[in-house]
């Protein structure tokens, strides 16, 4: 592989993804997070299992048409998948329940994986729902999430505060993180760890790429509703652009723990070291679309942590009452000149008909009789 052209690659990577996700009916981002975690399934395959028995927590999606989905069966369709999360859903494969008291025996399942949902479980609740996965799980857990580094930590502000801007709304999601508090990576590896597990880390969803193709979806969605040009910025980005996304730094981390004994894991996680882009690799442009977008948006990128927009559009408020008050000083001296100009004109036709009136009177008349 490390020979084959870069264009044969992507095309056989192509290959494997549903036609959901070619069609952008998928979220970029999650296309993103189920490849990854579908490519660390199938090098584990030869150590387990050709046909897995997957559980998947927090897995329930809706389209942005509004159709209820279960991404981990589309990724992975040779595979018994099922789906749990706690809104109610009647697609088959789904299960209602709580990640935290998973109501499955020991060791239920080959692999448990989990995609973006670590971030919404409050803090106090990880190490339950860590433990669950570790209980049901025969081999290993592969989950993704986003960690709290400082570039996480910048992008999900700029992007909360553009969405208060511009669509005037809260972000659910996006809160939930910042309200449950970001998780830690050293403390969830150093967690995993102690429970016996082997554990390993790798950068998914180049954080720059994510913040910038964000800002362009809501950009739309401030502005048409047409389901179609959305799907097509997804499918667009999926096609052509997510190649580069495995590289640091990060939105995401893909944790990859198994047990002591088990070889799925040294496969695993040489396969995804495989694709990740090294430091050395030539970055696409993400950086400078990224560090345009922020001073536009009103944030200091120097700073560790952004400026919130509302001192951003206070100031903007301030010159726009300054204007505002300078054109209407400006509009009260027009119309007071125009009042003068009024004035003096009607002094001008008075004096015109008080000159006319003089010369049709007697007076007049008399002198220019005299002068003849």
């Amino acid at each position: 592989m490390a020979d084959e052209p870069a264009g044969q690659m992507q095309r056989a990577d192509m290959a494997r993804l549903p036609d959901a996700a070619l069609r952008g009916v998928l979220p970029f981002d999650m296309v993103g997070r189920y490849r990854i975690v579908a490519d660390a399934l199938d090098a584990a395959r030869p150590y387990l299992a050709s046909r897995l028995r997957v559980l998947d927590v927090g897995g329930l999606a809706r389209t942005r048409r509004g159709e209820w989905i279960l991404p981990a069966r589309l990724f992975l369709p040779g595979d018994d998948v099922i789906v749990l999360d706690q809104e109610p859903c009647d697609r088959a494969g789904y299960v209602r329940g709580n990640g935290c008291a998973l109501a499955f025996p020991d060791a239920s399942f080959d692999v448990v994986i989990s995609c973006d949902a670590l971030e919404h479980v409050p803090a106090a609740d990880r190490p339950s729902f860590w433990c669950e996965m570790i209980r049901v799980a025969r081999h290993g857990i592969v989950l993704t999430a986003p960690f709290a580094t400082p570039e996480v930590i910048a992008a999900e502000e700029v992007l909360i505060a553009y969405i208060r801007a511009e669509l005037g709304v809260e972000q659910i999601q996006l809160r939930e993180h910042r309200d449950n508090g970001r998780p830690d990576l050293v403390e969830t590896l150093a967690f995993l760890e102690m429970a016996g597990m082997r554990v390993r880390a790798f950068p998914s969803g180049h954080v720059h790429a994510w913040l910038a193709m964000m800002i362009a979806k809501h950009y739309l969605y401030s502005r048409s509703d047409d389901d179609e040009l959305h799907e097509r910025l997804d499918a667009y980005y999926t096609r052509f652009l997510s190649a580069h996304e495995r590289r640091e730094p990060a939105y995401r981390q893909v944790v990859v723990a198994g047990r002591a004994s088990d070889a799925w894991w040294d496969a695993s996680c040489a396969a995804l070291e495989g694709s990740i882009a090294p430091e050395t690799a030539q970055a696409p442009a993400w950086p400078d679309l990224a560090t345009w977008l922020m001073p536009l948006l009103g944030f200091d990128s120097g700073g560790e942590r952004p400026l919130t927009l509302a001192g951003a559009t206070a100031a903007q408020l301030r010159e726009i009452a300054r204007l505002r008050a300078e054109v209407e000083q400006r509009a009260a001296q027009v119309a007071d000149l125009e009042r003068r100009a009024a004035w003096l004109e009607q002094q001008a036709r008075d004096a015109r008909n008080a000159l006319a009136a003089v010369e049709r009177g007697r007076v007049m008349r008399l002198l220019r009789w005299l002068h003849r």
